[in-house]
């Protein structure tokens, strides 16, 4: 198995494409149960794309890298605001998990609904903040491909 990645200075960017399409499907999701009123199918459809855009969240965080000295100066800032952008968006899409699935199991009010929107809206920007500085980090500053400028863990 090892073979298989050997041309990989790290596994990182096999896995950050899939929080990203998750934890926005899960802010599809939750404006079409606000749509469709007491459709608990899609209540549980949010909660699974939030719960596994938390946990590949964690995975891609796992298997990042960290700026090293050879990178240009300007990289560090980014890498910075796109490591601070991560956390924020792994630990509140672990949150709105959390508060998903105590909504759907225990306290299924409606106003609950919009309020939930507003967070998973809020993890979409984060999200998309992190991976447009991730971006900049790969197409910018050359940081990550083949192993340019990173230190691996």
């Amino acid at each position: 198995m090892q073979e298989l990645f050997k041309d990989f200075p790290n596994l990182h960017p096999l896995f950050v494409h899939f929080p990203i399409v998750l934890l926005l499907l899960a802010l599809l999701a939750q404006c079409i149960v606000l749509l469709f009123k007491d459709n608990k199918t899609f209540k549980w459809i949010s909660f699974f794309f939030i719960a596994t855009g938390c946990l590949t969240a964690y995975i891609a965080m796992q298997n990042g890298t960290h700026v090293s000295g050879d990178a240009d100066e300007k990289a560090f800032a980014i890498f910075e605001t796109h490591y601070l952008f991560a956390n924020i968006t792994l630990w509140s899409s672990l949150v709105i998990s959390i508060v998903r699935f105590i909504i759907i199991k225990w306290y299924p009010k409606r106003w609950m609904e919009s309020v939930l929107l507003g967070f998973y809206l809020f993890t979409a920007i984060t999200v998309s903040i992190t991976a447009h500085h991730g971006a900049q980090l790969v197409y910018i500053y050359d940081v990550g491909p083949k192993g340019n400028g990173v230190l691996s863990k």
